[in-house]
Parts: structure tokens; sequence; C-alpha cells
């Protein structure tokens, strides 16, 4: 059963409920309510469950093993794809992205930030830092490479550009040699 199946998989993650609420965008009482068997996620919850888990639909509703799916396959297209955060580890599903170039760059700093939105209301955008590039370039790289997954149908991508960093001072960060 599919409650049964996601306690498992939180537990195998050493997560909490309120750490899996936080990955998928959903209040804790969801997670409780899921695991109890009360409640039933949305399509697009279950597909963030299988990604973010790395199995099958087959495998969360009880059909099939704990096979990774590398790609899920979903018919309908969609404008959104889903993308686990470099900074916050964070997952959710984007339809818009933007780079945002450091100010005053020194030689340790990367040159760019990918930042993405994920929902619109009527005055703002909700936008999520998503990872740091060493150049600027790599970024643009990064964001045509997304949205031709988007184009290509895809549900979910990961991010392959980016490079790592480690804080430095009070806001800086720095590139991981």
């Amino acid at each position: 059963m599919f409650h049964e199946k996601l306690q498992e998989l939180r537990k195998s993650r050493g997560m909490t409920q309120e750490e899996l609420s936080e990955v998928l965008d959903v209040s804790r009482q969801s997670i409780s309510k899921y695991e109890s068997g009360t409640a039933e996620p949305s399509f697009e919850k279950l597909r963030m469950i299988a990604v973010y888990f790395g199995v099958s639909f087959d495998y969360l509703l009880g059909n099939g093993e704990k096979a990774s799916t590398e790609k899920i396959v979903v018919n309908e297209r969609s404008n959104r794809i889903a993308i686990i955060s470099k900074i916050d580890g964070a997952m959710s599903s984007y339809y818009k992205f933007k780079l945002s170039k450091t100010v005053w760059k020194k030689k340790d700093q990367p040159a760019a930030l990918l930042i993405g939105t994920d929902s619109t209301n009527m005055l703002e955008d909700n936008l999520t830092e998503l990872a740091w590039y060493e150049t600027v370039e790599a970024g643009q790289k990064e964001i045509e490479a997304i949205y031709a997954a988007i184009a290509a149908g895809e549900s979910s991508y990961e991010l392959q550009y980016d490079v790592a960093v480690k804080k430095k001072g009070l806001l800086g960060v720095q590139v991981v040699r």
C-alpha cells in the first residue's frame, strides 16, 4: 500500500514528516494523512515523491519492485519541470528561470546564481535559488538544457553545470576547488 511505502521511504532517509512536507511543499499534517492512509496525494505530489526517492510509480502504488526511475514519462506535456535545489535541497516544479550575475565578482566567487520560479501571485513570483555557476556561460547552458528538457516532455531535471560552493563570511560564497 502507498501509505506504508511512503513511510518506509521517508524513514530510510532518516527524514521527519516535517522535512518531507517541506520537500513536497505540503503541510506536515498532509504527510501524516498520506502515511496513515486517510488521504492520497495529487498526481503531481506522487510524481515528486517518485522523483525525490528515485522509485517508480508502480513501486509507490504497490505493484512493482523498488526500481530506480531515471525518467518518469508523463503523457500530458507541461511547461514545468521538477528540480532539486543544490542550495537548500528543496524540490519543486519550476516553469521560469533566470540568472542573477554576481556583483563585484572576486576570483574565488561564482559568477552567477540560477533562480527558478514555481508560482506567482498577484504581487510577486515565488523565487527559489537553485545553484551557483562558475561562469555566466555555464548558467546559460544550464537554462538552455532545462528548457530543452521541458520541450522534450521530461518531468524532472538534474542540474549538471553548477559548481560546488561554501559559505564565506556572513553573506558570501566561494567556489570549492
